[in-house]
């Protein structure tokens, strides 16, 4: 059954022809009636980011600030800007984890998602300020990217038009600014081209005065993106264009791309790293061996119900730095020229993505 919102896409289509994938993705995802309408993340919703699996994530989270903190030399307020917030949660565990005295403001798009976050207290803004540290978790792996493939003529885009009355997918000229950052292909490739990510990059070059910026995401630190998916109700969708509006679309993100730009900007890149090897620097191992001890205890004293509670907490929480699921998300820190590297994230001799 056709939505308003499809109805929408196809009065474009019929106006302009065939759209790109990003144009797509920007109705289908922030459109009336899109994706992100309303905040669709958590237990109840299409899919879970980490800060909702265990609360530990918000305080490993704002251990990682503490370090830009004290490299800042103390800041007071410390200025902390949270971009893409979604519901707030990562926000309020970050606040009610850190002792330091921090002025948090959060940016979303969704006036759903603004609203959650007023009711939780905290400020929430549309466009990004300038901020000690900013943090944005699984942001840029949504914003609209284009699709470009490799014909042996050249390259053309994948982009959505009408065929037999439904949306399909369509092949249009490659853009030449899209052409101009999509990375060899052979033919018969296809490569996500996301120029809106390269832009928040240029958006956080032009708000850093003095400061860092943690960027975690699904991608690849070595080159470009080639999975297209969707989420929805927590379950994989390889169909994105039926029934937009009900369905996350995706791709991960090149960070090598991301590090390339952000040093256009002469700003400094540290990492990538695995979360799963973040969150171990940050405490995460001292911290479960604690909740275990918790668990012999409660043991110990007869309290089995609790003694459960805690040994699912934690299981709950090894979901964090598990490699084959939200261990495998890459965090990337961007400094401004003079500021030293966090101890947690050192730079990787072997990965290129990496300054040294």
């Amino acid at each position: 059954m056709k939505t308003r919102l499809e109805d929408q896409i196809r009065s474009e289509i019929e106006a302009r022809g065939a759209i790109s994938f990003a144009e797509f993705m920007e109705l289908a995802l922030y459109g009336q009636g899109g994706f992100y309408e309303s905040p669709p993340i958590g237990e109840s919703g299409h899919f879970i980011t980490s800060p909702h699996v265990h609360p530990v994530f918000g305080r490993l989270v704002a251990g990682a600030l503490e370090s830009f903190w004290e490299r800042l030399e103390r800041p007071a307020p410390f200025k902390v800007l949270e971009a893409g917030a979604g519901d707030g949660t990562l926000a309020s565990l970050i606040l009610d984890a850190s002792p330091l005295p921090i002025e948090y403001t959060t940016v979303e798009r969704s006036a759903g998602a603004r609203e959650e976050i007023g009711r939780r207290g905290i400020r929430a803004t549309t466009e990004l300020e300038p901020a000690d540290a900013i943090v944005a978790n699984e942001l840029l792996d949504n914003l609209p990217f284009h699709r470009v493939r490799a014909r042996s003529e050249g390259l053309v885009e994948v982009g959505v038009g009408v065929v037999a009355g439904r949306l399909a997918e369509v092949e249009i000229p490659c853009r030449d600014e899209v052409a101009a950052q999509t990375p060899p292909l052979a033919p018969g490739e296809e490569v996500a081209v996301s120029l809106e990510a390269l832009g928040f990059v240029d958006n956080l070059a032009n708000v850093m005065r003095n400061g860092y910026a943690l960027l975690i995401d699904y991608g690849s630190a070595t080159g470009e993106s080639r999975d297209t998916h969707g989420y929805r109700k927590q379950r994989l969708v390889e169909e994105v264009l039926a029934d937009p509006g009900s369905t996350d679309i995706t791709a991960g993100v090149d960070f090598r791309a991301l590090a390339d730009r952000a040093r256009e900007w002469k700003l400094q890149v540290f990492g990538p790293v695995r979360q799963s090897e973040a969150l171990v620097k940050l405490g995460f191992a001292e911290w479960s061996r604690g909740e275990r001890d918790l668990q012999a205890g409660l043991l110990q004293d007869g309290s089995g119900m609790a003694a459960v509670k805690a040994w699912g907490g934690r299981n709950e929480a090894n979901l964090l730095v598990d490699p084959a699921g939200l261990g495998g998300l890459l965090w990337i820190v961007l400094a401004t020229p003079g500021l030293p590297s966090p101890e947690w994230l050192q730079p990787q001799p072997d990965n290129p993505g990496a300054d040294t």
